[in-house]
């Protein structure tokens, strides 16, 4: 909706066209944000859609206005000490409620109008911003795919329309240099015209210092292949200490999780049953601790680290091959037996799936859910159906045990087969540096390229053994180098195994020199190799501090509930003669209660620890089962 015109642009614009055309000079900065943003809408259409959401907005917050004013105002709104002459006081005390409820529904719908406006304006902001960080971190990897292909001696307007070409592999950097391409081609500019555009709309300061210095470069005609090869570095250093600034502001974010959603609702929780033990407390407020605070604060809050977090790029598009395509003498049979060949691969593709279900739920995690989570809701629907709804808190603490167990039934399998996907593909990714440097230094050797990857199909024991015998069937069977290993990528479908093969296939496309090009290809994947385990070594202690701090919270609570209120209860109750007294304390409700404070705890502080150590809600899934299973048992298999 707000990418493309749609029916409310067409009607924002109908309606209000004539003033935006006439203010249009006040959104000036807003043009070359959407430019920035790559949002293709002019700016007309754009603002007209801004004023159809605003409006929405308004009709949504006046609804909300008068909700409030019906259900909490005209009942009975409390008096306020407000000085009213006599005269007119018989009026107020009549028409008062009235009043409160028609500036509650205007407030509101101001509030919401401005809200609405206000997002649309500053999404471009949100956009460019996302772009940037996109850009700075393929950035290394993109200027290592120009140094390839420019050491055959490729020109580099050749290999921007080569680089232009891979936007699902180099995402936005392929597009900013799509735009120079287009500039280039269609608008008839000369290359550094098109550069000196680009610098000027680029969201990404490291892209604008690469521009600068390639066009110093063809200005003075220096090497443009010693250019690229020196930025690589050059890029590869600055994103590892980008991402050491990173790793320290995760210290704080971390910090800052344990004070204000571990530290702070145990605070509320203690005080609050002391209070309740002093007859003085509001349960209220503990189930707006344990019920609201903790989920809704730790969901923020790991998505404002998710936000803030370097995007990992989903999973690898399926590179084309280079057939050569034959002519057919008749056109007609060759289409039969090509659609009949097209039926026999679905029905295989299908076969393979019923024999091992689970490989396609390891490669799809998604997929267990179609099982996993029909089961878990037939188990808390049993729970439910054992004991007749009521709306009191005895009902849920007897239904709970059902709601957990059906909670981990459904997460579990997705989190298993999430996590064997990771590790095949950490283990792959590993293994592929290693494969290609033997590759290399065997060619370099003097060993011909199929015989060294026979060799190593042979002699190798790692996982990729049986990838790597694929490789060297393709190549027996006549296929090019280039599209066997085309064909091992699109096999295991992995983002940065893709990306390097990307790398070989054009590389391999200007120049004969393979070793080069696999020295290349190799060193580029161990960067990235090097680059991801430094990142992990570094998160994996952010984890480990979220546990601890789950610990301890769960720790407290436990000693509260079991030891605690039973203690205090005995050792506080006015024997004779005694003046003192407690109010009603009901010691197994707060059992339960404090249960699900760990268990919610648990389930929400998981997901914290799975954004901050993996960068995803998905790696944080297996740390929620952890710490749910943990608490649940704790607080009811373990007795004192």
């Amino acid at each position: 909706m707000l990418r493309k015109a749609n029916l409310l642009t067409y009607l924002g614009y109908k309606l209000f066209g004539k003033g935006i055309k006439k203010n249009l000079h006040k959104y000036y900065w807003l043009e070359n944000s959407l430019y920035k943003a790559m949002i293709p809408m002019p700016l007309e259409m754009y603002i007209a859609t801004a004023k159809m959401i605003s409006f929405i907005f308004a009709v949504i917050g006046a609804v909300i206005g008068f909700i409030f004013a019906y259900f909490y105002i005209l009942p009975g709104f409390p008096e306020f000490p407000i000085a009213i002459p006599p005269q007119i006081y018989s009026y107020w005390i009549e028409y008062r409620t009235l009043v409160f409820s028609v500036i509650t529904v205007i407030l509101m719908t101001v509030i919401f109008h401005y809200i609405g406006y206000f997002l649309f304006l500053i999404y471009p902001s949100t956009v460019i911003s996302d772009r940037k960080n996109k850009i700075d971190k393929i950035l290394p990897h993109a200027i290592t795919f120009m140094y390839s292909l420019s050491l055959g001696g490729m020109n580099i307007i050749k290999i921007f329309k080569s680089l232009a070409s891979y936007q699902d592999i180099y995402g936005e950097f392929s597009k900013e240099i799509s735009r120079i391409v287009r500039d280039i081609e269609l608008f008839g500019k000369d290359l550094r015209t098109a550069l000196s555009d680009a610098i000027e709309f680029s969201p990404s300061d490291n892209f604008k210092e690469f521009l600068h210095g390639l066009i110093t470069v063809l200005d003075t005609g220096g090497d443009i292949t010693r250019y690229l090869e020196e930025r690589s570095e050059f890029y590869f250093e600055k994103a590892r200490q980008a991402q050491k600034g990173f790793i320290e502001f995760l210290g704080l974010m971390a910090e800052t999780y344990i004070t204000a959603f571990v530290a702070g609702p145990l605070f509320l929780i203690i005080i609050q049953t002391v209070m309740s033990m002093m007859g003085q407390g509001n349960d209220l407020i503990l189930y707006l601790v344990i019920y609201m605070i903790i989920p809704v604060a730790s969901i923020m809050f790991a998505i404002l680290i998710k936000l803030l977090t370097p995007s990992e790029e989903k999973e690898a598009p399926e590179i084309k091959e280079s057939f050569v395509k034959r002519p057919v003498k008749n056109a007609e049979k060759y289409e039969k037996d090509l659609k009949r060949l097209e039926r026999k691969i679905k029905l295989w593709k299908i076969k393979n799936i019923l024999k091992n279900p689970f490989k396609v739920m390891i490669r799809k995690p998604v997929y267990s859910l179609v099982i996993s989570v029909p089961i878990g809701l037939l188990i808390i629907l049993y729970g439910i159906f054992l004991l007749p709804f009521t709306p009191t808190m005895n009902w849920f603490f007897f239904v709970d045990d059902y709601i957990f167990l059906g909670i981990i039934t459904m997460l579990a399998p997705y989190a298993l087969f999430y996590e064997t996907k990771m590790r095949m593909i950490k283990r792959y990714l590993s293994l592929l540096p290693v494969f290609l440097n033997r590759l290399a230094a065997a060619n370099e050797s003097g060993i011909p390229l199929y015989r060294a990857i026979a060799m190593i199909a042979k002699t190798d024991t790692s996982p990729l053994k049986k990838e790597i015998q694929k490789i060297k069937a393709d190549l027996e069977w006549g296929m090019s180098l280039s599209d066997a290993f085309v064909r091992f990528a699109n096999r295991l479908r992995v983002f940065e195994l893709s990306r390097t093969i990307t790398l070989i296939k054009e590389s391999l496309r200007s120049t004969g020199d393979v070793t080069k090009v696999l020295m290349i290809s190799a060193r580029d994947a161990t960067n990235a190799e090097l680059f991801r385990r430094e990142r992990y070594s570094s998160m994996v202690m952010y984890t480990i501090i979220i546990y601890i701090a789950f610990f301890v919270f769960i720790g407290i609570v436990y000693i509260i509930s079991t030891t605690f209120l039973s203690a205090m209860t005995e050792a506080l109750t006015p024997g004779i003669g005694s003046s003192f007294s407690l109010g009603a304390i009901d010691v197994e409700f707060y059992k339960n209660l404090f249960m699900h404070a760990a268990v919610f705890q648990g389930i929400f502080a998981g997901l914290v620890a799975g954004v901050m150590g993996g960068g995803s809600f998905s790696s944080g899934v297996k740390h929620s089962i952890i710490m749910l299973a943990f608490a649940y048992v704790l607080f009811n298999m373990i007795q004192v």
